[in-house]
């Protein structure tokens, strides 16, 4: 479903969604807070597309309240402002992206990745974050997730968890068993890995498609998670089709794997 009162915003949504997998079937559009309520009850959907600035009431109280009625599904917030009270308001009712306009093609390209991942049962991540950890250092975690394709730094993560980026440094470390930048440098691997295995994208192409800039630094990081370059991991996975690939769990250097999906997954 996708709730946008500008035609020609609305027109671009559509096309890019409906061109990019036909596991994506809109099934409603609606251009007024009114009308995304009716439109909502009548279809049901699994995924919303929701403009901030609707006519009506705005479209955060329009999720507001189908997660007040219980609805779990997947919501992508786009927004004309860069205000950062949106995005707390967003992280606040479980949306799973949040794009600034103008959106392009490929901004909506790489959130469709994600979804369709999560949509297969396949995400690049485990889904659900420990909840026995502090609400800050979730926030901190689901920014990595939802922006890991961006520019991520420790300050925009810590304004994004409402704490210092000293305090989140140091209580990301000791929580989970790994620095900030150690933790986005093994999601984006991992990332990387399932491209490596499912597309035929090139070494340059799935860097900047993950976040990492360039394939060397890629390189550098995927050899530091999992033993061995890119390059190689992907002609070893697809020498052994049939069975569970070797190698494919990452190793997160100094730190034992299995504390780290306790501590932060």
């Amino acid at each position: 479903m996708i709730v946008e009162d500008e035609p020609n915003a609305m027109e671009r949504y559509s096309t890019y969604i409906a061109s990019y997998d036909p596991s994506f079937n809109i099934v409603a559009k609606a251009t007024t807070y009114k009308e995304a309520c009716e439109l909502f009850d009548k279809t049901n959907p699994d995924l919303i597309f929701s403009d901030v600035v609707i006519p009506g009431r705005s479209g955060l109280d329009f999720i507001k309240e189908l997660r007040e009625k219980g609805w779990k599904g997947l919501v992508v917030v786009i927004s004309g402002y860069g205000d950062f009270s949106y995005a707390q308001q967003a992280i606040k009712l479980s949306v799973f992206d949040y794009l600034l306009k103008p959106v392009f093609q490929k901004d909506l390209e790489q959130v469709l990745d994600k979804i369709l991942a999560v949509m297969n049962e396949n995400p690049p991540m485990d889904k659900s974050i420990n909840q026995s950890l502090p609400p800050y250092i979730q926030k901190a975690i689901r920014y990595i997730e939802m922006n890991y394709n961006r520019l991520i730094t420790l300050p925009d993560a810590a304004q994004f968890s409402n704490v210092s980026p000293a305090y989140l440094s140091a209580q990301f470390s000791l929580l989970c068993g790994m620095t900030f930048i150690d933790y986005l440098q093994m999601y984006r691997s991992k990332v990387a890995a399932k491209y490596l295995v499912e597309t035929n994208q090139t070494l340059d192409e799935i860097a900047e498609r993950v976040g990492f800039g360039d394939s060397s630094y890629l390189n550098r990081c995927f050899k530091k998670q999992y033993k061995m370059t890119p390059g190689q991991y992907r002609r070893q996975t697809n020498e052994f089709p049939r069975g569970k690939p070797r190698g494919i769990t990452p190793k997160a250097s100094g730190h034992s794997l299995s504390r780290l999906r306790y501590n932060c997954l």
